[in-house]
């Protein structure tokens, strides 16, 4: 059983750690409401431009090399995961995801691009070429990074080094409910047609002249948007995992003062009975002097 001493040590310490996280939670909550509102701001910018690429692709895919399917049967997949732990089940996730796309693509030569300082561990798993590697997740805006990003992947798409890229991210929803996302970007997919449209679209100065322009800053913007949900992801679920540890460690502190508590009500009980002991033990020697 603990004495009082290595019981008030143990308080200290916890108390140390309940402040750090509890910090940290407060930081992710600021970042949080900054990336949630960079997210939900370009959210419906992206679908626009998604849709009115994925809407022309029925018209002009003979046309555009961005749009046909070309003869490369490689794949390339883009990985987003995050520097830091600390996040709960984040980065584990995205580890998860990626570990099942390569399974399901295992008869391809696969290429690999990943950000974050987490997956590390996952590459030399693979056994698959990597492209690239980012070490560490760049921080918003992300234009620069995106935008050299896109060109390596146009490049190689156009060249027919692969058929095929996917993004792998988190997609952010809510605080507690947020899952990896694989996504193709290459070729770009058109919006199928179930029923016949009662109208027409007319596009100035034409297809494909539009999407000579459109289709890179799609691909620049479905990589942004990916790096923008997986960075308002990351914070909140080191939010929720930051909060719940706090609680925790504030549960601990409680159990740990009432064990303390009642060590130290323990002690004074056992003084009280030795003074009283003592006491009448000594009126029991003084009532026999007395008689004697």
């Amino acid at each position: 059983m603990l004495g009082t001493r290595e019981l008030r040590r143990r308080i200290r310490t916890i108390e140390n750690v309940e402040r750090v996280t509890d910090a940290m939670q407060k930081i992710s909550a600021a970042r949080l409401s900054r990336e949630k509102a960079r997210v939900l701001g370009a959210r419906p910018y992206f679908e626009g431009v998604e849709h009115a690429v994925r809407n022309m692709a029925t018209t002009d895919r003979p046309l555009n090399p961005l749009l046909r399917h070309n003869s490369s049967s490689d794949c390339l997949l883009i990985v987003i995961a995050s520097d830091k732990g600390l996040c709960g089940a984040y980065n584990s996730n995205i580890i998860h995801a990626a570990e099942k796309f390569v399974a399901q693509h295992r008869h391809r030569h696969l290429h690999l691009i990943t950000a974050g300082r987490q997956l590390r561990k996952f590459l030399p798993r693979t056994g698959r070429q990597v492209l690239r590697e980012s070490i560490r997740v760049p921080e918003p805006p992300f234009e620069e990074y995106t935008d050299e990003l896109a060109g390596t992947v146009m490049t190689h798409y156009l060249m027919e080094q692969i058929g095929e890229a996917h993004l792998l991210y988190t997609e952010f929803r809510t605080l507690g409910a947020n899952r990896p996302l694989v996504k193709r970007v290459l070729p770009v997919e058109p919006i199928p047609q179930r029923r016949p449209m009662n109208y027409t679209y007319f596009y100035e100065p034409g297809v494909t002249a539009i999407l000579e322009r459109l289709l890179p800053e799609y691909l620049r913007l479905a990589i942004r948007e990916a790096f923008a949900e997986a960075t308002a992801s990351e914070h909140a679920a080191r939010m929720v995992m930051m909060e719940q540890a706090s609680v925790n460690a504030r549960d601990m502190i409680d159990d740990l003062v009432l064990e303390a508590n009642k060590l130290r009500q323990a002690g004074i009980t056992r003084e009280l009975l030795d003074i009283v002991g003592t006491s009448e033990a000594l009126a029991g020697r003084g009532r026999k002097g007395f008689a004697a």
